[in-house]
């Protein structure tokens, strides 16, 4: 993923980002308010060597006094200093634990030493500290005496005594809070990113071209429902003037030899093949061409339902030489579209989509329609589309926006090419409005809807 694709995932799952920054701060402020107050005391000392009133002598015991502070920091949290530090107290500790809330430190080429003691009382933090700094010197004094009868060259004065603080330094509401918020952002950009990578379904026309198939074009999605929208003859939606541009595509997919038998299909049920199919139809009829709408879906046939035709005849009624193409072909409104509905379900749907008759029909509607479109069932349940491809100019695979993943994709035009059948190109359909490119044409002025008659014909319009 290059930094557009972070974006742009982070755009689309910016809900995602923003709970997660919501929770963190939600949490830095539980955080903030179950945490107890920590108070700090500290105290300053010096260390020095009694003065010998010899300038050499002071001089070499300043240097002398400088090298062993950096040592006498560790003899500050020493059981030699803190065991005497909880018998004045009367703690109920160890030295031990008690170092864990005791630090000192000595900046280079100084002879100053400081103490803090951090606790949860701001009066026990003094009183300790002033007492670890009383009985660090007399530690001291014993460690640099060279015999227990001779005297300490080193003495330790106390500059700054321990006093009172009632201002805790921790928690600090506005770091824990500052650190809840980025810890939110952390975790919602990588959920959005996670999201994001393990999401394989297919969302846009380059990815139907990266599989090897030409991407003929994407359909807005609809305002939704129960049953495809319906939109009259001659709309200018963004959905007609998709199909329309998707209608275009097809007759330059071979400028030669255009295809003029097609079949609609799916990698699985529940992607819009029917509907893409039968909107396709119906705009190239409104534009003047006689198209054939085939009802080849002979195990879930949803057209005759999606254009209120009957289907109690059709194909299968055909292909058993029960009745003649001529009186089961139901001619829709004025619109130039005629409709072969199903007919009866048979029991091999298979077998009879890949018959010599079925090659028949398909020949003898060749030559009285510029185009017939045969609606399939989809590709990877059964092998009715494959048969059925084979005997056409080539099928045009439907992609359901943010459902089909790359894997059924690329299964379904292995189902195709394993046949032989030329793949015409992918469709992508029920595109959000804001990933679609006819949205930005309808919000600029071409969403103008003529006046339309009453008795106009309904168009299904793909959902």
């Amino acid at each position: 993923m290059d930094l557009v694709d972070y974006l742009r995932a982070l755009r689309k799952h910016w809900i995602l980002v923003v709970l997660s920054v919501l929770l963190g701060g939600g949490a830095g402020a539980g955080a903030y308010s179950a945490s107890a107050p920590v108070y700090r005391a500290d105290s300053l000392l010096f260390v020095s060597m009694y003065d010998t009133g010899n300038a050499a002598l002071l001089m070499q015991g300043s240097m002398f006094a400088q090298q062993r502070v950096q040592s006498y920091t560790g003899v500050l949290t020493s059981p030699k200093v803190l065991q005497p530090v909880i018998d004045e107290l009367d703690l109920d500790t160890t030295p031990r634990a008690l170092s864990d809330h005791v630090g000192s430190s000595a900046p280079l080429g100084t002879v100053l030493i400081e103490v803090t003691v951090d606790e949860s009382s701001p009066q026990r933090a003094a009183d300790i500290a002033n007492s670890v700094s009383k009985h660090f010197g007399r530690a001291v004094s014993e460690l640099e005496q060279a015999t227990p009868a001779s005297a300490s060259p080193v003495r330790i004065n106390v500059l700054r005594p321990a006093v009172v603080r009632e201002d805790p330094i921790a928690p600090n509401l506005l770091r824990t809070l500052a650190l809840g918020l980025l810890a939110g952002v952390v975790l919602g950009t990588g959920l959005a990113v996670l999201r994001e990578v393990l999401d394989t379904t297919v969302k846009s026309l380059s990815t139907i071209t990266d599989l090897g198939a030409p991407a003929l074009g994407s359909v807005p999605a609809g305002e939704g429902g129960p049953r495809p929208e319906l939109v009259v003859e001659g709309s200018r939606s963004p959905q007609s003037e998709a199909l329309r541009q998707i209608r275009t595509n097809l007759q330059f997919a071979d400028v030669d030899h255009p295809p003029r038998v097609l079949v609609v299909t799916s990698a699985l049920p529940g992607e819009g093949k029917s509907t893409t199919a039968v909107n396709l139809a119906l705009t190239a009829a409104t534009a003047g061409m006689r198209v054939v709408l085939v009802e080849g879906d002979l195990r879930l046939p949803r057209v005759a339902d999606y254009l209120g035709v009957e289907d109690s005849a059709g194909l299968t009624t055909v292909l058993a030489g029960r009745a003649d193409l001529d009186d089961v072909l139901q001619p829709y409104g004025d619109t130039g579209l005629s409709v072969l509905a199903s007919g009866p379900i048979p029991l091999n749907p298979a077998a009879l989509l890949g018959s010599r008759h079925m090659g028949d029909l398909l020949a003898r509607l060749r030559e009285r329609a510029d185009l017939v479109i045969i609606d399939s069932p989809p590709l990877l349940p059964v092998a009715d589309a494959a048969v059925l491809a084979r005997q056409t100019d080539g099928a045009l695979v439907v992609v359901k926006h943010g459902k089909t993943t790359r894997d059924h994709l690329t299964r379904a035009l292995e189902r195709l090419r394993a046949v032989d059948a030329p793949v015409l190109g992918g469709v992508l359909t029920m595109v959000p409005a804001k990933a679609s490119d006819y949205s930005y044409a309808y919000e600029y002025g071409y969403g103008y809807q003529p006046t339309v008659p009453d008795d106009a014909e309904a168009v299904v319009l793909e959902r």
